[in-house]
């Protein structure tokens, strides 16, 4: 999905090696909530079709697009936020799913909690929706997938 990325990589062990970590999970919950969650933003969201879905979720993520594409120690954290928001929207771009079960599946949050020590308000909620969010993305029918995310404009920017 990312130029000169392998999945592999990105469910490496490396991921708790990192010397620390900001607490960051609810904050993105929030930052999407503050994004698509008012009134107008619904609006918009339901006159898009499913090209202008998919566009929307490669903004986001191209956003922090080394986040989602290099190893650091957020990456299952940001995985887990945003595809918890695909799946909210119903709507998980065909390359996108792999990736999303790929990483998620690696995440082991026990040992992410002994490498990071997350404040417990963090630890409870990925706790909570981690398992939730694997079998939404285990359980999503394959015929239901959206257009796929642009795999070629990765750091393109607005200026």
């Amino acid at each position: 999905m990312f130029p000169n990325v392998k999945l592999q990589d990105l469910c490496s062990d490396e991921v708790y090696q990192f010397a620390e970590r900001e607490p960051l999970y609810l904050e993105l919950l929030k930052y999407f909530s503050d994004l698509y969650d008012y009134r107008q933003a619904v609006e918009r969201w339901s006159r898009f079709g499913p090209i202008q879905r998919t566009g929307n979720l490669w903004w986001v993520m191209n956003e922090g697009w080394l986040y989602y594409g290099t190893i650091n120690p957020d990456l299952p954290i940001r995985w887990l936020a945003i595809s918890k928001r695909a799946l909210q929207w119903d709507h998980v771009p065909s390359n996108f799913h792999p990736w999303a079960l790929a990483i998620l599946e690696s995440f082991d949050l026990q040992r992410y909690q002994a490498a990071y020590h997350m404040p417990a308000e963090e630890y409870e909620a990925v706790a909570r929706d981690l398992p939730v969010v694997l079998q939404g993305l285990r359980d999503y029918p394959k015929e239901r997938f959206a257009p796929p995310i642009d795999e070629t404009n990765w750091g393109f920017t607005d200026q």
